[in-house]
Order: structure tokens, then sequence, then C-alpha cells
């Protein structure tokens, strides 16, 4: 099992992030129980997962929950379910329901039998605008310029309260940029390697913005040290991230490599950028190092290299 997990509650398993970390757990031996709503469309990721547990919610009321998880006393859970990660999915009672009532309903449920540790996903959304160069720590301001952004921000420091009255270990981790095989095909490595493939331009905007990308085996890998390891604090936030800076130019170029389309035209200025985008958005992991000993290991070239030779898939 990983890490002596014995038990592992998933929230969000049927996204990018959540199958791959179930499809792990299970692999490993750990008993993995993911929440799924009954009529999810991507129900189907999980299918054929030996050691996965899908368990049914009619929806995300405490009452569904609480029904759910009885009997159940998982020693981790990873919450990783949440509203408005697809931009286009982010009216404000949404946003609202879908992440501080539906982290604090889980909270709540929990509350006759602990977990061990609760993770909860946050994002780098939650924090301020930062100057280019600096690698934002997690003292960084909380002042997010997106709903979304103050959505996770207020779920994580209501959550963090909560979870104190309940006796919960509650660790908010704060994810940067994530990639890889299974991402959603609007995403800009998915996006690009679909134009170049088909030997179609994309619409890119100049490409000076500077991300901070972490391969997804490497984003699992931190999932789990931060479930296992002795040096987290409950209570105290960590930025997962790799702390390098590619300009989406970069990522353009090393996308047009991997296909073998070197020298194609990367559509970069085809559109403006827009009015709240950031140009730099880069973390320092340091702290969560110290913690664990973690450190993204996949390059941006080898882990779009690999996307790229997943059955062309990506």
């Amino acid at each position: 099992m990983s890490g002596g997990i014995g038990t592992a509650l998933v929230t969000g398993a049927t996204g990018f992030i959540g199958s791959a970390l179930a499809a792990r757990l299970a692999a490993e031996g750990t008993r993995t129980v993911c929440l799924v709503r009954a009529e999810s469309p991507r129900k189907g990721r999980l299918d054929g997962l030996a050691g996965v547990e899908v368990r049914g919610v009619e929806s995300w009321s405490s009452a569904s929950i609480a029904r759910a998880i009885e009997g159940l006393a998982p020693d981790v859970v990873f919450h990783l379910a949440a509203s408005g990660v697809s931009p286009d999915a982010r009216d404000v009672e949404s946003l609202a329901e879908g992440n501080v009532a539906l982290t604090n309903r889980i909270l709540t449920a929990l509350g006759e039998a602990p977990p061990r540790r609760f993770l909860f996903a946050g994002s780098c959304s939650e924090y301020a605008p930062a100057p280019e160069g600096e690698r934002i720590r997690e003292d960084h301001p909380l002042d997010p310029p997106s709903l979304y952004g103050a959505a996770k921000a207020a779920a994580a420091l209501f959550g963090k309260a909560l979870a104190a009255r309940l006796g919960i270990a509650f660790v908010p981790l704060r994810l940067f940029g994530v990639y890889g095989p299974g991402e959603a095909p609007s995403r800009l490595v998915p996006h690009l390697l679909s134009h170049f493939r088909a030997g179609t331009t994309p619409a890119l905007t100049p490409g000076e913005q500077a991300r901070d990308l972490t391969y997804i085996d490497d984003v699992v890998e931190a999932l789990i040290a931060a479930a296992t390891a002795n040096g987290i604090e409950p209570g105290h936030a960590y930025n997962v991230c790799s702390g390098v800076p590619s300009l989406v130019r970069e990522v353009a170029l090393l996308a047009a490599r991997a296909v073998g389309k070197e020298g194609a035209d990367l559509g970069l200025g085809r559109r403006p950028y827009r009015e709240d985008e950031p140009m730099w958005i880069v973390g320092d992991p340091a702290r969560f190092h110290e913690a664990t000993g973690w450190r993204a290991r996949v390059s941006l070239e080898e882990g779009i290299r690999r996307m790229a030779g997943a059955n062309g898939n990506s």
C-alpha cells in the first residue's frame, strides 16, 4: 500500500488528477474509495481500475455524503472535487456551493471517524499577483483576482477552521499548473499537440506568460507524500509546483518538436492577452520539499514527449 495508507477516500476521482491518483493508490494496494456523483458523465474513467470502489452520491448534499461514507473510516482523504476548474463553469452560486459548502459537508460527515489527514487541493489562483521574477511562497498575500481563486481560498480558510473544531488534520495543498495524459483537450498542451498533428495553426497570444508546470505523475507522487510524510504540519499550506518558469511560447516549441513539426507556425500573436491574465505565476516549492523530500522529476520537455507518445490521445 502507498506509504501505509490502508484506506483512502478520494473526491474528484473522475477528474484529471483524481483518476490518476485513484489508479496509483489502488495499484499499490490501498483500499481506494471514490465518491462520485451518480450522474457524472465521466464515471467511465474509473471503469476497470482494479481495487477502486466507487460510491455514488445522488447529490453533494450532506445527507447523500453521509450515507455514502457510512461505516467508512479512511486513513486519508484526498479532497480534489471542486467547481470552477473549467473556466466555463464559474457562475457565482456553483463556485460557492462546489467549493466552500462541499468541503464543509465532507468534513462534517467525517467527524465521527476523523481521518489521519485531510488533504485539500487548493490552487495557485488563491494568491495575489506577483511581480515577474518572484517565486510565490506560502506567505504571499491571498488576494485572488478571480472568483475561482476566491472560492478556493474561502473553502480552505473555512475548512481549516471547521477541521480544527472536529479534530481533523487539515492540510491545504496549493497546486500550480498540472499537465499530462488525460487532461482536457482544451488545455494548452493537448490543444497544441492536436493542432500540430493535424497540420493546423493554433491561435496563441504572443506567449510571454511564465507558468509553473508539473507533470501529472509528479503531482500524484506529491499527493501521496503529503499524505504520509511526518514533516507535514496540519493547518500549514504547501505549494505543489516545480518552481521552474516556462514561457507559453516555449511550451509551443516543445509541443511542435514532440510530434515532429519543429519549424511549424506556432500561431503566436494571433490573439491578444486577456485583460486579467497574469504574466507570471511561478511558485516556490521549498516548504513542501523540506517537509516531504518531494521534488518534481519530469522535465517539461520529457513530459510533453510522454504526452505526444500516449497513443496520440493527449
